[in-house]
Parts: C-alpha cells; structure tokens; sequence
C-alpha cells in the first residue's frame, strides 16, 4: 500500500488557531467552564473547510479519555449526526461514544436514564453535537422532540452542548422559547480569511508564516505579497482547502530544492484540478501559479 510521506502527515497536525478560530475556540471554553452548575452551550457555525472538525479534534485531544485509580474518565465526548436521526439514535450514539452498553430492545426512557448514569460515572464535562444543521425543522420532523431532548439533557446533567453545523445551526436561537434560547451563549462564526483590507490581509499573512514555518523544508517567500495573492486566489482563504494545497507541496517536494512556481502550480492541479478535464473543484478557471505577476495582481484587487 502506498501512504503519504510522515512529513505529510506530521504537517497535516499543525493547528494554527487564526482569529476566528482562537474566538471559536474561546467560546467552547467558556461553555466547558458551566459544567457542573447552570450549564451553557455555545454555537459554532461556518461553511465546509473553515476550521469546525479541526477545532472538535483540537478539543478532544486537550481533554482526553483517561484511566484514574477508580474508574475511566471521559470529559469530552463528541457525536455526529444525520437527518435519519431521531431522539432515541442520538441516545444511542452518546452511549456509543462513551463505550458505555446498553440492551438492544431499550426504550428511550431507559436509554436516557443509562445515559445519565455514565455521564456522572464517566465524568462528561461537554458534548459536542456536529452537523447540527441535518437535526433542523427543514431536515427532519423530529426537531422540536431533538431540541426539547438536549434541553432536558442540559437540565438534568448539568452538562453543556456545543451544536456545530453549517450556517443553518446559528437558526437553533430563533427556535423554541426562551428556556432554550436561555442554554445557549451566543453563536460563533468560524470563516474564511479575506485579503478585503490591509488588517484581513495581515492576518492571512500570519496564518500562511506558521503554515510555512512547519513545512518539512527551507521555504520563506509564500508571504510575499504576489504569493499570498496567489494562494488566496487558489484557495478563496479557506483553511481546509489550504490545508489541501500545503499537503501536495510537501507530497511533490523532494530534497532540498527550492519551492518554485511550477512546483506550486503543480500542487494546485492534484488538489484542485487533476486531469485538466473539468476545473470544478477549483475555484478558478486559471491555475493562479501560471499567471503573470500582474494578471495576479489585477484579479486580486477586484476581490
């Protein structure tokens, strides 16, 4: 079997918590914080690609699964769902994640009662519910049952939700009454970055020097201003298809050589384009590493 390079998957592992994400991130933390007492969930919200598994993933690994003396210890449990989903699977799935059995034929409110038991023996902390969006009243009929469900679960566990999703989810606040709106502190949006105004563009900047300072290999001029004009147009500044690009440079990259353009442009293709047959997966007709300095330059200043 053919892998990726362990420099790959090494760079793959680099977290840069930009701005939105360092506040999305914040806002998890602070809902952690009410566990135990008046629990508040938060809501994390953006488009694919934006930073939310990434940020889930982050938060698992600072508060892992561990084995005390006494018992094991689950602080942080996250579970994704779909539009087939009703409350007793959702149930079933928190269970699932914490490794916790339950007989086949359980009813919801026996299922409910084994769940309360193993969050106050496991020691749950936060749930993180991703893909929130596919549990909304235009996806399926048994939203109002999902949301009274986590409202009661918040109430009885003390334990506070983060709902992830698409830009649908931040509809969760204009949902229900007030007793639920009440849960919830606020929604967070995590976005691409914008290269709009000089401050936009300084911290793209900075984001793309800690992406390059982690590459497995001598790389310094991607912050020049013609190249974070190129990546952003090859990428429209979205972490996850940045991400895509960086993961091919380093796969095609060999030895000592210097990054160049047509190394970059090649990079482009195999995330973005392939063949040559269709463009679709990019967001330019254009490979931007094959343009002129100037057909940069103009393209960008209209965005």
């Amino acid at each position: 079997m053919v892998n990726r390079k362990p420099e790959t998957l090494k760079f793959l592992d680099t977290i840069v918590e930009h701005p939105t994400f360092g506040e999305a991130l914040d806002a998890v933390r602070r809902a952690h914080a009410t566990s135990g007492v008046k629990p508040k969930g938060t809501i994390i919200f953006g488009d694919s690609g934006v930073g939310k598994t990434t940020l889930i993933d982050e938060y698992l690994r600072d508060h892992p699964r561990t084995e005390e003396i006494d018992r094991t210890r689950v602080p942080v449990i996250a579970i994704e769902t779909d539009s087939a989903q009703n409350v007793k699977a959702i149930t079933e799935e928190l269970l699932d994640a914490l490794g916790v059995p339950y007989p086949s034929r359980s009813t919801q409110k026996s299922l409910f009662r084994i769940m309360k038991r193993a969050f106050e023996d496991l020691g749950v902390e936060l749930v993180f519910f991703d893909e929130f969006q596919e549990v909304l009243p235009q996806k399926t009929k048994d939203s109002p049952h999902i949301m009274r469900f986590i409202k009661r679960a918040m109430n009885e566990t003390k334990i506070p939700w983060v709902l992830v999703g698409t830009d649908q989810t931040q509809k969760v606040l204009e949902m229900g009454d007030n007793q639920l709106r009440r849960r919830f502190s606020g929604a967070y949006r995590l976005k691409p970055f914008s290269i709009r105004t000089q401050q936009d563009r300084e911290n793209f900047k900075t984001y793309i020097s800690f992406l390059q300072s982690a590459l497995p290999f001598e790389c310094r001029h991607l912050t020049e201003e013609i190249h974070l004009s190129r990546i952003y147009l090859a990428t429209s500044g979205i972490p996850g298809f940045i991400a895509n690009l960086f993961e091919q440079l380093v796969e095609i990259h060999e030895g000592d050589g210097p990054v160049t353009l047509k190394l970059l442009a090649e990079a482009h293709r195999r995330a973005f384009i392939g063949s040559g047959d269709t463009t679709a997966g990019a967001f330019m007709a254009q490979n931007p590493f094959n343009l002129t300095a100037q057909r940069v330059t103009d393209i960008a200043g209209g965005m």
